[in-house]
């Protein structure tokens, strides 16, 4: 292959990782914004920021078959195989692609470090949130009587443990 062919689809593949260096911020960015809605307490956006987050994840998907498809273009062509990580490819590319392959990887390994951490963070705080709700829940069914309304609709001081839906109709 000839080497302006191989600059071409180093060339393409580096657009790629342009787009997905972009996406994987764009991802970061959902996560610490969930981050802040998990820690106002603000349930009512929880699952609109899960979405978001998800939808980042669904496009860095994509956009990974995209660069998978361009590392096997461009990889037999340098003497490597179609499943080639940016290390080889940019031991094999030769300069200046060697340098620009590994400022792609070194930033990749950064954004996914801080992805890594906001993440742990956000479990954290998910898990301190359901533990808390649980407590919460428990304290109402350990209260032994609670003023209330019958299902007809008069005030009761209730006896038996408190129930959150009157089911009875």
């Amino acid at each position: 292959m000839s080497i302006t062919r191989v600059d071409d689809r180093l060339s393409q593949l580096s657009q790629t990782l342009w787009r997905q260096r972009a996406q994987v911020e764009v991802l970061l960015y959902r996560l610490e914004v969930q981050q802040l809605v998990l820690a106002s307490g603000r349930s009512r956006w929880i699952d609109m920021s899960s979405r978001d987050v998800e939808d980042a994840i669904d496009d860095l998907r994509t956009e990974e078959l995209l660069r998978a498809a361009h590392v096997a273009a461009v990889a037999p062509a340098l003497g490597c195989a179609p499943e080639s990580s940016l290390s080889e490819l940019a031991d094999a590319a030769g300069e200046p692609w060697a340098q620009i392959l590994r400022e792609h990887q070194a930033t990749f390994l950064t954004l996914i470090g801080n992805i890594e951490a906001v993440s742990r963070d956000n479990r954290d705080l998910l898990a301190r949130g359901l533990n808390d709700t649980r407590a919460f829940v428990s304290r109402l069914a350990d209260t032994p009587q609670v003023d209330g309304y019958s299902n007809e609709g008069a005030g009761t001081r209730a006896i038996t443990r408190p129930t959150l839906v009157d089911w009875d109709v």
